[in-house]
């Protein structure tokens, strides 16, 4: 299969999808019915997706998802340590809270969007290629990814008003964004194209003249964007797979990470500021007040929450402050979790979390040819700490999660299954009787 992250690139979609079936169609289609959003400026603020885009690409990217995956639905077997079980129970539980949310209708379509999706990776999970059947999911993800970032990058070149930020980047006084995606959300798509390109040449799985064209496109993406946090993803990572590769230079790239951060801090933290008051800087953009009203929720429904997908709208609604009003969600995946689906919940998603990270790191030293697959799990990681991430609703993330636990629950099952012991040849008197005979004759 050909590994390609640009857009453009047919013979990378073709043999994808060509791996895949009809689970990646599915996927596809969840994934843009997940990021197809489209904002609602008759009130509900930046980021909110309006009825109408939810009637009519969300819900027919769902049914379309359903109708792929039941039409033959054939579910690869999964022991009970696999990380797919671990899943498959979060996105239960997800489920049965519509009974006790509080936006029952939100909770029900977002819970479906989660079940379909581990549906989706059920299925690839199939059979004796199934290890090329996920990491055919996974281009598909990356595709997806980054044709939105191109469609949010070309607006911008052309001066679109929808595609406009007027937030300084690192070469622009104004950055990109897009009504199916934020600025931040352009850093983090850019962050993890950028991990898997080195990740994959690292692994020699793609040549270096392959691998330049796609990381000046990446970068390309990321350098319009408006992401503090995706910058930290992709500095963190980068060292991540240095280490990997050598834990000496690994130890000295930290080190000197560290050193430049020193003396030059009081320049960095200028820079990352930008033209941002002082004051919203401190608090994250707000973030910090949002999560201590979020915690302040959790103290009132410490148990179940107020229902998967809806615990931070319930907590930014009732936040009494205009301007933090128009945020879409808390911007933390854990606190987004806490609220919805409880305590329960909480420990169930990040436990997953957890297990599946030391599951990654041990199979990136076993099998480093996947590496471009287990180098995201920081992206995870740090796109749930500061942004939805994994543990809000159905997105990308969920979808590079599902790649990544698949994989590992894949490889587990290869090394496990017991190879037949060959038996010695014993040839027969009978057999060789003939043969002998002629000699003689």
């Amino acid at each position: 299969m050909g590994f390609s992250v640009l857009p453009w690139n047919l013979k990378s979609w073709r043999s994808a999808f060509s791996a895949t079936g009809l689970p990646g169609i599915a996927l596809f289609f969840l994934l843009l019915g997940a990021m197809l959003q489209v904002e609602d400026l008759s009130g509900g603020g930046a980021g909110h997706s309006s009825a109408k885009a939810i009637l009519l690409i969300r819900t027919p990217a769902i049914v379309l998802a359903f109708l792929l995956l039941v039409f033959k639905p054939r579910v690869g077997p999964m022991r009970d340590t696999d990380l797919r079980l671990g899943y498959l129970a979060f996105a239960g539980l997800y489920f049965i809270s519509t009974i006790w949310s509080q936006l029952p209708i939100q909770t029900l379509g977002k819970s479906a969007e989660l079940l379909l999706a581990g549906m989706v990776f059920f299925e690839a999970s199939r059979g004796e290629n199934a290890v090329a059947r996920i990491e055919g999911l996974r281009q598909i993800t990356l595709l997806v990814m980054s044709l939105l970032g191109s469609l949010a990058v070309i607006g911008f070149c052309l001066r679109l008003h929808a595609f406009i930020q007027n937030r300084p980047g690192l070469i622009s006084s104004t950055t990109a964004q897009a009504p199916f995606l934020s600025g931040n959300g352009l850093g983090y798509v850019a962050s993890a194209l950028v991990l898997v390109v080195i990740a994959e040449w690292q692994a020699h799985r793609i040549r270096g003249k392959a691998a330049l064209p796609q990381l000046f496109f990446a970068l390309c993406l990321f350098s319009v964007s408006a992401s503090r946090t995706s910058f930290g993803i992709l500095l963190l990572s980068v060292l991540l797979v240095i280490f990997k590769k050598s834990k000496v230079i690994g130890v000295l790239s930290v080190a000197g990470v560290a050193v430049m951060g020193i003396l030059f801090s009081t320049e960095i933290v200028t820079r990352l500021q930008g033209h941002q008051a002082a004051s919203s800087f401190v608090t994250l953009s707000g973030r910090t007040i949002v999560w201590t009203a979020a915690v302040r929720q959790f103290e009132k429904y410490p148990l179940l929450g107020v229902g998967g997908g809806v615990g931070g709208k319930m907590v930014i609604s009732h936040i009494g402050n205009m301007y933090l009003e128009e945020m879409s969600s808390l911007h933390n995946g854990f606190l987004e979790v806490l609220t919805g689906l409880g305590i329960i919940g909480f420990i169930l998603g990040s436990l997953l979390l957890v297990v599946a990270s030391f599951r990654a790191w041990t199979a990136w030293n076993l099998h480093p040819e996947y590496a471009g697959t287990y180098v995201l799990i920081i992206h995870v990681w740090m796109t749930t700490i500061m942004s939805t991430g994994l543990l809000g609703w159905m997105g990308y993330e969920v979808a590079i999660f599902l790649c990544i636990i698949s994989n590992v629950d894949l490889v587990r099952e290869r090394v496990r299954r017991p190879v037949p012991a060959l038996k010695p040849v014993r040839w027969s008197q009978r057999a060789l009787r003939p043969r002998q005979q002629q000699t003689v004759g």
